[in-house]
């Protein structure tokens, strides 16, 4: 068996800030690589690099992507982490492990808590997570001595098979599973596989299913499956002209001092402070842009400065023009003289020291970061001319239905306007992303699968409306299923307006292809755009941003629905309430597009239950801002 490599993570605040002594780490590297123990004899492993960050989104999911990025050289089998993986509002380690991990590995942690119940009830408390990124498998352990100890013991002996596995090592693959077999117990109960029947779209619409065969899942766990199944665009590098709106992916650090000179900040006299108020003969003028002074400036002299001019050598102070009176000029009177200081010049006054601003090779942005107006700014003034950002997805828009017409035609009987698509491009368009229109299609097998195809032949991600739903007509998931074999990893979302929304992943021409299906019906496909769409593309982007969500106070009563439902609202901040208040829009029937007028915010509004029905004037409820940022 190959040695397997582990990098190994603390994750604590009080660790980090030297207000408590690491016993977790130092433990866990004992355990795999002391051949001595149960634990170190399975595994023999090596261990690469050790850390201890505090309890920080961004710094956890720094690591975890240093340590399993297959460029770097120290690239980690496993990761194991420790700490961070409990209630209280610091402990993120899970969240951060979502947000990297492109596989889910749940059989771990299920053996830690099964374990972990044997000794305490409260090992069902636990949020850890597991999975793979790129060739590493990543396990978040706890945080306590014993528990990491006694965690790693029951898991230990399937990890040499998991490694061989992620790395393909097909020779290795057969005796680690043979020493799993060995290590563990014969009483394990195999794990039946489930099964889910496919919608076929039939011809005969008696035959047609009454039943979705799709769970109904929530909405948090439809974006935890979009998460773990989307792969990065990967990078490219572009001017920081085209760089506004893009995700930065590296640190940029400055490539010199702001100001690179001792620079002026008023127009005025470079002088002495030492020789206070008094009459200073001027030597000469220096502007913006100019080479500094070469004259030594002595007692009794001043120089001639503009804002943003480099301060001559050996000058302590700049005074303002308005506080010096012109005593004596030549005599074209072109050139000052003499002047006069009016007020007493303290030492450094109105000079901006070199680097002041901003010091060469000082962190300017950070990665992951939303280049803004601002970004760019910093990014010029700093000097960089290129930056690496995260790719963009390229991404189509297809709408689908008999009853679909181009705005500007004359309906015909039974008809509508698709108002669908030029929505979402522009939604899309809003937010900083470019998608091509697929325009109309029909409900017919033939014509869709001919669309579709050629539309993946353009784009990453295919978004379409329609044809999801319970209709005889809705034929848009048996066709993914039977003609492209895509993978349906949601068939239906449980929530208002949206409830068929589907995602599913194919690969075509050896490229991983992502479709979101939306419904039909406007607002279905707006709510849910604004949900699924967003999420999405981030993760393709790398943009670990989320979406604001804030309180709010209602302004009107509202009847539950047994699903969780996101109403359409105005929020409006005032002097006299602590938070926003929330303003319905209207009437909030899914085809009524006219509820998005106006609209800055969903209102979360919770399914119905026994005790819950109705929420009522001037209750708090949860809304989140509409937008991509």
């Amino acid at each position: 068996m190959a040695q397997i490599t582990f990098a190994l993570l603390t994750v604590s605040d009080s660790v980090a800030n030297g207000k408590a002594v690491d016993r977790s780490g130092p433990a866990l590297e004992k355990l795999v690589t002391d051949t001595n123990t149960e634990t170190g004899n399975l595994l023999k492993g090596k261990v690469v690099c050790k850390t201890i960050v505090s309890d920080d989104k961004h710094l956890i999911v720094r690591y975890l992507i240093s340590r399993s990025d297959l460029s770097k050289h120290e690239v980690a089998n496993v990761i194991l982490t420790t700490g961070g993986t409990g209630f209280s509002k610091r402990d993120v380690t899970p969240e951060a492990t979502k947000k990297v991990i492109d596989k889910e590995v749940p059989g771990i942690i299920t053996a830690m808590v099964t374990a972990g119940l044997k000794t305490t009830p409260m090992a069902m408390l636990t949020r850890a997570v597991c999975g793979i990124r790129n060739k590493t498998l990543i396990i978040n352990l706890p945080g306590s001595y014993n528990a990491v100890r006694e965690c790693l013991t029951v898991i230990a002996p399937v990890i040499p098979h998991a490694v061989d596995l992620i790395l393909d090592r097909k020779d290795a693959i057969v005796v680690t599973h043979n020493t799993v077999r060995l290590a563990t117990s014969n009483n394990t109960k195999a794990v039946q596989p489930v099964h889910c029947s496919i919608m076929v779209a039939h011809k005969n619409i008696a035959q047609r299913s009454r039943q979705s065969p799709f769970p109904m899942v929530s909405v948090d766990n439809a974006l935890e499956l979009i998460r773990k199944n989307v792969e990065k665009t990967g990078t490219e590098v572009v001017n920081i002209k085209d760089a506004y709106g893009r995700i930065l992916a590296e640190d940029i650090f400055s490539f010199c001092d702001l100001p690179p000179f001792r620079a002026s900040i008023k127009d005025g006299y470079a002088v002495l402070a030492s020789d206070g108020k008094g009459i200073r003969k001027v030597l000469g003028g220096v502007t913006a842009g100019t080479k500094p002074f070469s004259t030594p400036l002595q007692t009794g002299t001043c120089v001639r400065v503009n804002t943003g001019a480099p301060v001559p050598d050996g000058a302590t102070a700049v005074v303002q023009v308005e506080d010096t009176k012109l005593i004596l000029e030549n005599s074209d009177k072109t050139e000052e003289l003499e002047i006069e200081i009016m007020t007493e010049p303290v030492e450094g006054q109105d000079i901006r020291p070199i680097g002041c601003d901003l010091e060469k090779e000082a962190l300017v942005v950070e990665a992951q970061k939303y280049i803004g107006s601002t970004e760019i700014g910093l990014l010029a003034a700093c000097g960089a001319k290129e930056v690496t950002v995260n790719k963009i997805p390229s991404i189509g828009i297809l709408s689908t239905g008999n009853e679909l017409q181009e705005p500007g035609e004359s309906l015909k009987p039974g008809c509508v306007y698709d108002s669908n698509r030029i929505t979402l491009i522009a939604l899309l368009k809003e937010n900083g992303f470019k998608a091509l229109d697929f325009g109309i299609i029909v409900d017919d097998e033939t014509i869709l699968i001919s669309k579709i195809e050629a539309a993946l032949r353009k784009v990453d991600v295919l978004v379409t409306t329609g044809s999801v739903s319970m209709g005889d007509r809705d034929i848009l998931k048996s066709i993914l299923q039977e003609h492209f074999k895509a993978t349906i990893h949601f068939g239906r979302v449980n929530m208002k307006p949206g409830k068929p929304t589907t995602f599913a992943t194919c690969m075509f021409h050896d490229r991983k292809k992502y479709f979101l299906c939306l419904p039909g019906n406007p607002v279905s496909a707006v709510v849910t755009a604004h949900l699924f769409l967003r999420s999405l593309l981030n993760e393709m982007c790398d943009d670990l941003s989320e979406p604001i969500i804030v309180q709010a106070k209602l302004t009107s009563s509202y009847n539950l629905d047994p699903r969780p439902e996101y109403a359409r609202v105005i929020l409006e901040w005032n002097s006299e309430n602590e938070v926003p208040l929330a303003y319905s829009t209207g009437n909030q029937m899914s085809s009524k597009l006219l509820s998005c007028k106006s609209a800055n915010a969903l209102l979360m509004l919770p399914g119905r239950t026994e005790n819950i029905k109705v929420l009522n004037e001037g209750d708090i409820g949860l809304a989140m801002c509409i937008g991509f940022k």
